[in-house]
């Protein structure tokens, strides 16, 4: 009979997101390096609400938790019987849980820089994202900032709801150009809102690049197929840094602290005239 494989168990709140699947297919590559098997527990598939933890905890080799998918609370629980853990995009201060995210604040000041003094941007609207998920509240907290250091005007109703959902991003856009269109900019937390606010646009006649510059976080086939400007990282590296981290643990090493991983601007056409 076939020795069982140990198992790695991934926790996240919907396994088909663009970002979940990048970085639970890097958890794969380290994995299958190391003859484990991945379970991947998906808590809230299809904007179901959130169901309890279905991993049998005490039968893995350890556990990757990915953006905020379930409380901290009971991540220190698991901690606190032993359960060897990586956190990506997401921390919990006080406590020795090593995590893997990328600069945030970063890459919010290289889209802004790039908005605001490449383009000469000066009124800008920010969809955001879910306020529970550390990505967002950070990316959020960047753009406010950005816009504090170049001094710009931010109406409240410049701050949109897009709660990483297309659809959400899209109703919220079209809600405010019913309204008002006196903006220049649109900044999304994510690339898949940037590409529907770039539809709504679109719709709506309103000129892209020329009037309107539009440009959103994270990258992926869909945004360069739009030619959407984007900021990104590796985020299929986040994946792996967190099961090399595990992997580290289970070899009885102690692992701390938290990995940054740095961003880089991608200008594509929604910001830029094609030459």
């Amino acid at each position: 009979m076939a020795l069982k494989r140990p198992i790695l168990g991934v926790i996240t709140n919907f396994q088909h997101g663009v970002f979940q699947r990048a970085v639970i297919q890097g958890i794969k590559q380290i994995a299958d390096l190391h003859s484990f098997e991945v379970i991947v527990d998906s808590i809230a598939d299809e904007d179901a609400p959130p169901r309890p933890v279905s991993l049998d905890i005490a039968h893995l080799g350890g556990l990757v938790v990915i953006s905020n998918a379930i409380p901290d609370e009971q991540i220190r629980g698991y901690q606190a019987v032993g359960v060897p853990l990586s956190l990506i995009s997401h921390q919990i201060p006080g406590t020795t849980i090593p995590a893997v995210v990328t600069d945030n604040g970063q890459g919010m000041a290289r889209l802004m820089h790039h908005l605001v003094v490449e383009c000469g941007r000066r009124r800008l609207i920010f969809i955001r994202g879910l306020s529970d998920q550390t990505d967002a509240h950070e990316r959020e907290t960047g753009f406010q900032r950005e816009i504090m250091r170049y001094t710009l005007d931010l109406p409240e109703e410049f701050m949109i709801d897009g709660d990483f959902s297309p659809e959400t991003a899209a109703r919220s856009m079209r809600a405010l150009i019913g309204q008002r269109r006196d903006f220049d900019a649109v900044l999304a937390a994510d690339y898949l809102m940037g590409i529907a606010a770039l539809d709504v646009l679109t719709e709506a006649g309103m000129d892209v690049p020329g009037a309107v510059c539009v440009a959103g976080y994270g990258d992926g086939h869909e945004s360069a197929q739009r030619g959407l400007t984007v900021v990104a990282a590796d985020v299929i590296e986040q994946g792996r840094r967190g099961a090399r981290q595990l992997m580290g643990q289970m070899r009885g090493l102690t692992m701390r602290g938290v990995t940054v991983l740095s961003t880089h601007l991608i200008p594509r056409n929604t910001t830029i005239t094609p030459q």
